[in-house]
């Protein structure tokens, strides 16, 4: 037992283990994008204005809402449309949707992604008639309904960064930055929670040049996650600063879906390091971590030969 206490099982390998073994009826609550609403307003945590949900799309009150909303499912990830001065767009997560600095519309790329109510509707109804992962349980306890809110606008009117806060037993251990244009860009950043730049010894995207700033709000943010985090071993949460002050994004469970979040296994390591958990747990664990670096060989060694 003490070989297993002593190991350093890797971060994707804990949220494997998480999605196979862990069912804690809070991942629910928390993953659940309508019900984490008032989860978080009992923390203490700001959230963005509900204008309206449903599981009947064909009841949304289009002529009620304003000019700019964002239409989403509560049960999946990236079911997103944006209602942007009354026209609406498949939104996804952004990135083919903004100029170059951050700022809405790109006129440019704008008109393919561009749909009719009727499709608005059709796109809802789709959603809700579909399991968003398999591998993760959380999700499909979530009883399916549409969200609308208000549109959320930085301080600067430009980009509004999603600042992912990982957060370990109560505490923010790194943070990583994430908008619209660091991904139209191939970029990305994670941060400590003095906002020092997390050096990583091999990198699968481009770093930010200039690296973003610190945001104003950062203080409200960790506290905010602390809050949120206090009576579970690990969530990520997502928060924007905003005209309005600290909101909240979205709570995840199994980030990435255990994929590992980037190709330093030094990082890995690392984080995983700040997720405690029992002893026969971590044997779990460990054996899926074994299990996947053994398939991930064998597939390089299929590609090789072939």
């Amino acid at each position: 037992m003490r070989f297993f206490e002593s190991l350093r099982i890797d971060f994707s390998a804990k949220v494997k283990w998480r999605m196979l073994c862990d069912r804690n009826p809070l991942f629910v609550t928390m993953q659940d994008k309508y019900s984490v609403r008032a989860f978080a307003r009992s923390r203490g945590v700001k959230t963005a204005e509900l204008l309206f949900v449903t599981d009947r799309p064909e009841t949304i009150p289009f002529d009620e809402l304003p000019p700019r909303y964002l239409i989403k499912a509560n049960h999946g990830c990236r079911w997103n449309i944006l209602c942007y001065d009354s026209r609406f767009y498949q939104f996804k997560d952004g990135r083919d949707l903004v100029n170059q600095d951050g700022s809405f519309l790109n006129t440019h790329s704008a008109a393919r992604y561009e749909i009719s109510k009727a499709d608005v509707i059709g796109l809802c109804r789709e959603w809700l008639s579909r399991d968003y992962s398999r591998n993760e349980w959380a999700y499909r306890q979530i009883r399916p309904k549409i969200v609308i809110e208000e549109l959320l606008e930085s301080k600067d009117e430009k980009s509004l960064k999603d600042y992912r806060l990982y957060t370990f037993h109560g505490v923010v251990k790194a943070i990583n930055v994430g908008s619209p244009v660091f991904r139209n860009n191939g970029e990305n950043v994670f941060f400590d929670p003095d906002w020092n730049e997390i050096v990583l010894t091999k990198y699968s995207e481009a770093r930010p040049d200039p690296l973003p700033e610190m945001p104003a709000g950062f203080g409200e943010m960790i506290q905010a996650a602390q809050n949120l985090c206090e009576s579970i071993d690990f969530a990520r949460v997502d928060l924007y600063d905003t005209r309005k002050g600290v909101i909240l994004g979205e709570i995840t469970i199994y980030p990435g879906g255990g994929r590992k979040l980037t190709p330093c296994p030094r990082f890995n390591t690392w984080l995983g390091d700040h997720w405690r958990i029992g002893t026969s747990d971590s044997i779990a664990a460990f054996i899926l971590m074994v299990a996947f670096t053994l398939r991930s060989y064998a597939k390089r060694l299929i590609q090789v030969r072939t």
